[in-house]
């Protein structure tokens, strides 16, 4: 039997698909499976229960493990890593427990969009332990359900 997992939006805005996302590591799902949004707040929750696994310095990309193995990557914005962590501020750090909802992160989405794209890649980065993934492209709201994985 295989195990499905919910994932709610990590951020409001409009979900799109990888391909949309105008850097190749993510459009040609070299990082992972997943989707991005196009963020209309400046808040960030996480998807999943699981552990931080990954805080990067500049604060634009965090990484999340489930329980049953399934590594999330969220990468604020593309060209974001340049700020330097100027216009973030993470709530969490390596080795914390979040539970799904919990908010992980807090950018300044008007300053990140003068000097980079916001986009925001949801990614699974270890893609190969999955079966299926349904997105659903209508949702708007963080903390809705956007996306069901089905593990192998």
């Amino acid at each position: 039997m295989s195990k499905k997992i919910d994932l709610f939006l990590p951020i409001s805005g409009k979900v799109v698909a990888l391909t949309e996302v105008n850097d190749y590591l993510f459009n040609k799902k070299i990082m992972g499976e997943g989707a991005a949004i196009k963020p209309s707040d400046n808040f960030v929750y996480s998807p999943v229960d699981g552990e931080i696994i990954l805080v990067y310095d500049a604060k634009h990309a965090i990484g999340i493990k489930t329980e049953e193995g399934l590594q999330i990557l969220i990468h604020v914005g593309i060209d974001s890593v340049k700020l330097e962590g100027r216009g973030f501020a993470s709530y969490v750090k390596v080795g914390d427990k979040v539970k799904a909802g919990e908010k992980i992160l807090f950018f300044d989405r008007e300053f990140v969009e003068m000097q980079a794209s916001s986009i925001t890649p949801l990614v699974i980065t270890n893609s190969e332990i999955v079966e299926v993934i349904d997105i659903n492209y209508k949702s708007t709201k963080a903390k809705e359900i956007f996306m069901t994985v089905e593990l192998k």
